[in-house]
């Protein structure tokens, strides 16, 4: 069972109306949409996050359920996050209402059980913010025998202590096995490709846009570029990627604390580039299901 640990919110996406601009709710969260992906792509996966019991809560929850993703969230009465979404040329920018959600409020003592649990993925916005941060932070180091994923997918307008977060990505990358980073990421952060594999990652993906995705380990790089499609817009991308490359990864056998081979990171990363050119190719963080690849 791989263990997506994270936020799941709701997405208001801009919609043209009859009354003029207006928003659509739609279920979102960078973690949320790469457990979703991964239950479509066929893999066995759980999510674990704090969830409102509230109606934008339930159709978070129903939306793991039809994707076959087993819930291991905790449940509270505050409200739901929601982020508003603004799109210029195709991509994404996001002002988020998070204070005191049941996202942002979860904490160490919330961690789900772990028995079952084979390969741990973390990221996105909840390891900007406390106390949600903390218990993230304690679910990985405390489960460092087990393979884990991270992109941390940063979004400095969402970063309100810049040296605790930093902190906090340096304990996470010195446990991570396979990090993803987009090229703002690199930027914003600072860093080579070797400090990143330095830190103690094998695997080090760095997506690049319409250029695709180049994967490096200590001993070789593996490129593949991205599929030509008509772009709707960027929503769940790099979310629906990282599943794609986890589910890759698992039907190979080599989400594993190990390097893959050459061969089975391709494959990998062919799925996950495959996935994402059909998010894309749609409105919003609507993932493919295995038949439509």
């Amino acid at each position: 069972m791989i263990l997506c640990a994270g936020e799941a919110l709701i997405d208001m996406l801009p919609r043209d109306t009859a009354d003029g601009p207006g928003f659509y709710p739609a279920t979102g969260g960078a973690v949320f949409n790469t457990a979703i992906a991964l239950g479509r792509l066929g893999a066995p996966v759980a999510l674990h996050t704090g969830l409102s019991s509230d109606l934008f809560g339930t159709r978070l929850s129903d939306a793991l359920t039809a994707s076959n993703v087993v819930n291991r969230a905790a449940v509270s009465e505050r409200p739901t996050t929601l982020a508003f979404v603004t799109l210029t040329d195709g991509h994404a920018q996001y002002a988020f209402y998070d204070e005191g959600t049941a996202g942002r409020m979860l904490a160490p003592s919330d961690a789900p059980g772990m028995s079952d649990v084979t390969a741990l993925f973390i990221g996105g916005i909840s390891l900007a913010v406390e106390p949600c941060a903390k218990a993230y932070e304690a679910l990985a180091l405390g489960h460092a025998d087990l393979p884990i994923m991270i992109d941390p997918n940063i979004r400095p307008g969402f970063i309100k202590d810049e040296a605790a977060f930093r902190g906090r990505l340096d304990r996470l990358l010195a446990v991570a096995d396979v990090v993803k980073l987009s090229d703002e990421d690199m930027d914003w952060l600072g860093m080579t490709p070797g400090d990143v594999l330095a830190a103690g990652a094998k695997v080090l993906c760095l997506t690049e846009g319409s250029r695709g995705v180049r994967a490096l380990t200590a001993k070789s790089e593996v490129h593949v570029p991205a599929h030509k499609v008509d772009v709707v817009d960027t929503v769940g991308a790099g979310d629906t990627f990282n599943a794609g490359l986890l589910a890759g990864l698992h039907r190979a056998g080599a989400l594993t604390k190990a390097a893959p081979s050459d061969a089975e990171l391709r494959a990998a990363l062919e799925l996950g580039v495959a996935a994402a050119a059909i998010t894309v190719s749609r409105a919003g963080a609507n993932p493919p299901w295995e038949h439509e690849l």
